[in-house]
């Protein structure tokens, strides 16, 4: 091989790896960009995180990784995919989403497409035509030499013909050099099109517009957030005694990232309920969020305290599984899953998130654990059984649906679903007492819910039970008095048990408040100033 293509060789390998490089680098780098603070506790995740920071591109950067790069983009970045992972989002989910809203560019491996093509395809095609030439170079000289054999011609008749060799050999270094040159322009002109370390990125600035578009919208939300969080906050100085306003704050501040102001709103509500186990529950919570994730000592004693009393409450249960798990006790964290798993609805928002993480607890101890069963409804036999039964039947099928499910909701108390269609198929059997008595349990299983203790009184009133529900009915007007002690609906509930108990003036002074808010015109108004004239 001539010392002509032998430096061909190296120059098309050199001009290869360059191409290569361009298109690949950044991943190389030691990643020095990310700081302590972002990095989470759990060892798992982060990991997780790393690796998909390492397979994300910064849009504002020249091809470095997001675990890489230090603008300001690129750590929002890095925020949002440790934020879905703690939420429980798979690789797949999270580069699926992130891929949807910055596009292919952002992948350092992106799917093979039209926009694409020259991506990836250069490297194999300067790889072929370099291949090409060498051959052809190759084929050129065997060609020569087999020619040369065949003449047989003597030495010095070569040399007589001096001229002719020296064109023959100008013209094989012409083809040599040719081809030497076609290779470096072409691999310097990918070079130039993909991306020079002083050129600016031209995805990016194809995809300029779009970015400055996400970025206004993130910032609109940002603002957004602030302003749901100041008028929360001046809520809570208006009416500093109603628990709903604090609880209202402490869900936007939540969503504004404040968590310093969520965990003080949540500790006004604890001390405000007396100790109320979902708010409680909601606190733990949100201490662990502060942390990282971290379920933190002063969470895991709130969680210990609210199981004790409501073993059944959905987020202590889901922390405390999560507690386990940031403690290698895999066996108890699939317990303690399996069991929110049981008392749970099948539609319920968490079903999702608690499915993938006991197969991640069972994959992390070895542990085989059989599929989850769904609860058992009605099949279609059931149903077309029931249409040919005649009424005696048909009630008595009913009748023993609705005792099979006051069983189950006597094992799974709060279950606030479940109480409401118990107390509507009471209803529905005529039988007032224990439709009552559900949307009491309702009420028992829901404590901030305004409208469910609303919904208990209003059902004590209306089957005339108020007299044999005095207890229950006093436990939820001092509940909905806390979340709303000026909703319409229970200024009159208020003042009917007022009266009840012989409170004659408490009566007074609440439907005097009710009446002075209702429209003259409406016909409940009458109603109203005759109840109060008869106090």
């Amino acid at each position: 091989m001539s010392i002509v293509i032998r430096g061909f060789c190296v120059t098309l390998l050199l001009a290869t790896c360059i191409l290569v490089g361009t298109i690949c680098s950044g991943r190389m780098t030691p990643a020095l960009a990310i700081t302590a603070e972002e990095m989470l506790h759990d060892q798992k995740l982060e990991s997780r995180a790393r690796e998909l920071s390492k397979q994300l591109r910064c849009l504002v950067c020249q091809n470095q990784s997001i675990d890489d790069s230090d603008a300001d983009l690129a750590q929002d970045l890095r925020r949002e995919v440790r934020k879905q992972l703690m939420a429980g989002a798979s690789d797949d989910e999270i580069i699926e989403t992130l891929r949807g809203k910055y596009g292919d560019y952002l992948l350092f491996n992106p799917p093979l497409s039209t926009s694409t093509y020259i991506l990836w395809l250069a490297p194999f095609a300067v790889f072929i035509g370099g291949a090409s030439l060498i051959l052809a170079v190759q084929r050129t000289r065997q060609v020569g030499a087999v020619t040369g054999q065949a003449t047989n011609q003597p030495h010095k008749a070569i040399e007589g013909s001096g001229c002719n060799a020296s064109r023959s050999g100008f013209g094989s270094k012409y083809i040599h050099f040719t081809g030497v040159v076609l290779v470096l322009v072409a691999s310097l002109g990918l070079y130039l099109i993909l991306g020079r370390a002083d050129l600016g990125d031209q995805p990016l600035a194809q995809r300029q517009a779009e970015i400055e578009t996400a970025a206004k919208a993130e910032n609109q939300q940002a603002i957004t957030l602030a302003a749901a969080l100041a008028r929360a906050k001046q809520r809570t100085l208006d009416e500093p005694t109603n628990i709903g306003n604090w609880l209202k704050l402490a869900q936007a501040a939540a969503m504004a990232d404040d968590n310093q102001t969520e965990i003080g709103a949540l500790k006004t509500a604890e001390e405000m309920t007396d100790g109320d186990d979902t708010v409680k529950s909601m606190l733990a919570e949100a201490l662990s969020r502060a942390a990282g994730g971290q379920i933190t000592v002063p969470a895991r004693n709130l969680i210990a305290s609210v199981l004790a009393r409501s073993p059944n409450e959905p987020r202590a249960l889901y922390l405390a599984g999560l507690a386990a798990y940031q403690d290698k006790d895999y066996s108890n964290a699939l317990e303690i899953w399996q069991h929110l798993q049981s008392v749970s609805m099948a539609d319920a928002p968490w079903m999702k998130l608690l499915d993938q993480n006991i197969a991640d607890a069972a994959a992390a101890g070895g542990i085989d654990i059989p599929n989850r069963q769904s609860s058992r409804g009605p099949t279609e036999a059931d149903i077309l059984a029931a249409r040919e039964m005649n009424n005696n039947d048909r009630y008595a099928m009913i009748e023993e649906m609705v005792n099979n499910l006051a069983k189950k909701m006597a094992k799974n108390p709060d279950d606030v679903e479940g109480w409401r269609r118990l107390g509507r198929a009471y209803e529905v059997l005529g039988r007032p007492e224990d439709a009552a008595s559900a949307l009491v349990s309702a009420a028992d299983a829901s404590p901030l819910d305004i409208d469910q203790q609303v919904t208990a009184l209003q059902m004590i009133v209306t089957a005339g039970l108020d007299k044999q529900y005095i207890t229950q009915a006093s436990r939820l007007i001092k509940r909905a008095k806390m979340l709303a002690p000026d909703r319409l609906d229970l200024l009159f509930l208020r003042g009917h048990f007022a009266k009840l108990e012989g409170n004659k003036s408490k009566a007074h002074e609440l439907w005097q408040s009710l009446l002075r808010q209702l429209p003259a015109d409406t016909p409940f108004a009458d109603n109203l100033k005759a109840a109060i004239a008869a106090l």
